[in-house]
């Protein structure tokens, strides 16, 4: 049996009054179906309200005060990485991999929410989010939502100390059995990553949906992904939604504030890793672009100063590379500290330059230094020259090749 159905045949033991036990299915990129359950008091006067749920990695937990037009709650929950409990914000690897590398870290998190009802067609919500993780900044997200009968709208804004990190919104509609919902993320670099999708019945048994998905970071530039999902869906009976409606059979109220609260967090986790280093590195899939473009950049420099730079190539939690700041040397080295000194997974190679060129050196070639120094530390080295040389040292083989060129 699982966690989540285990939780849902605990709490009917207790006799405690569930209202709903509601699977969201068919979203976008979750790992799994989350189970959603909504045991509370009746909505017709003030009494105690709770709603809980889980995923795989994923449990969320609010409880407070509820009546006819008002209530307040507090909600607080765990998630193992990505959480995947709304519907409309859940996201998978490669919309997190756009906006930083550390998004399998596990995080706890709380918050509170206000709601306020118009009788049964309107219902509001705004609240705060604190999502803490170890060693980052907590992540801070302010979030408001209205809902109709037949719409929905949510806002939100990331903070991370204090800056803001990104602001997201999303929002549905639905009539006569179509549906249409759709969701943007900007990152205050300019990393987005958006969604819409639609679906119709033909008629009552065959469905029709499109879905369209976009995301671009300057970045991580080899992760920009644009993709286009048509679908059709048919039963002999009745026909299964394609994606499930945020709050299910739930309709307005309590559970609604639970989702809206749930979305947040996942965007939270998303938009930023809680630490500027890992939010604001440049990202490749190979070791050997993220050592080319560092020394692009930093070998012009190099040779007019006539001073050698360096640092160090790093493989990030998400199998990506990135490589630190270069360090100033002198005119014949340049110390580039530790290996353990990355900000962010584990050092792969060294890369340094050699200044202008010299007589006195043999510039355009690794030194025996150079070799015995990546030999000690156990990793590979990169080295652009004054002529514009990008040499690639294999400290498992000891081969050492010439790549290509880097500005000079």
């Amino acid at each position: 049996m699982k966690t989540s159905d285990t939780a849902a045949v605990f709490l009917l033991l207790l006799g405690l009054p569930v209202s709903g036990i509601i699977p969201v299915l068919g979203q976008s990129g979750a790992n799994s179906d989350p189970l959603w359950i909504n045991f509370s008091s009746e909505q017709d006067r003030l009494g105690f309200q709770s709603v809980a749920a889980f995923s795989q990695g994923s449990q969320f937990f609010l409880s407070g005060l509820a009546g006819p037009d008002a209530g307040i709650s507090g909600f607080f929950g765990n998630t193992d990485g990505l959480s995947d409990l709304s519907n409309a914000f859940s996201f998978n690897a490669r919309d997190a991999r756009l906006f930083h590398s550390d998004y399998s870290r596990s995080a706890h998190y709380s918050g509170a929410t206000f709601q306020f009802s118009q009788g049964q067609s309107a219902h509001f919500a705004v609240g705060v989010a604190q999502i803490e993780a170890g060693d980052v900044e907590d992540r801070i997200n302010w979030f408001a939502g209205a809902q109709t009968t037949h719409s929905n709208v949510q806002i939100f804004r990331v903070e991370v100390g204090e800056n803001v990190a990104a602001h997201a919104v999303g929002g549905g509609f639905a009539l006569s059995g179509v549906d249409l919902n759709a969701r943007y993320i900007h990152a205050d670099d300019g990393t987005e990553s958006g969604l819409i999708k639609w679906q119709m019945p033909i008629n009552r048994k065959h469905r029709v949906a499109l879905e369209f998905q976009s995301g671009s970071s300057e970045r991580f530039r080899e992760g920009n992904y644009q993709r286009w999902l048509f679908s059709y869906n048919g039963s002999f009976g009745r026909p299964d939604e394609m994606w499930g409606t945020e709050g299910g059979s739930s309709g307005l109220g309590t559970m609604s504030t639970a989702i809206l609260a749930a979305s947040a967090v996942g965007v939270a986790l998303v938009a930023s890793s809680g630490s500027d280093k890992a939010d604001t590195q440049i990202r490749f899939t190979k070791q050997h672009d993220a050592a080319e473009d560092v020394l692009n950049k930093i070998n012009p420099t190099s040779v007019a100063q006539n001073l050698e730079y360096g640092g160090w190539v790093y493989q990030n939690a998400d199998a990506t590379f990135s490589a630190t700041e270069p360090i100033k040397g002198t005119v014949d080295s340049v110390n580039i500290g530790s290996p353990d000194d990355v900000p962010n997974g584990y050092a792969m190679a060294s890369y340094h330059t050699h200044a202008a060129y010299d007589p006195r050196y043999d510039s355009e070639n690794f030194s025996q230094v150079d070799i015995a120094v990546d030999n000690a530390w156990r990793v590979d080295g990169y080295l652009g020259t004054p002529m514009g040389y990008f040499k690639y040292h294999n400290y498992l083989t000891g081969v050492i090749t010439t790549l290509g060129r880097v500005a000079n």
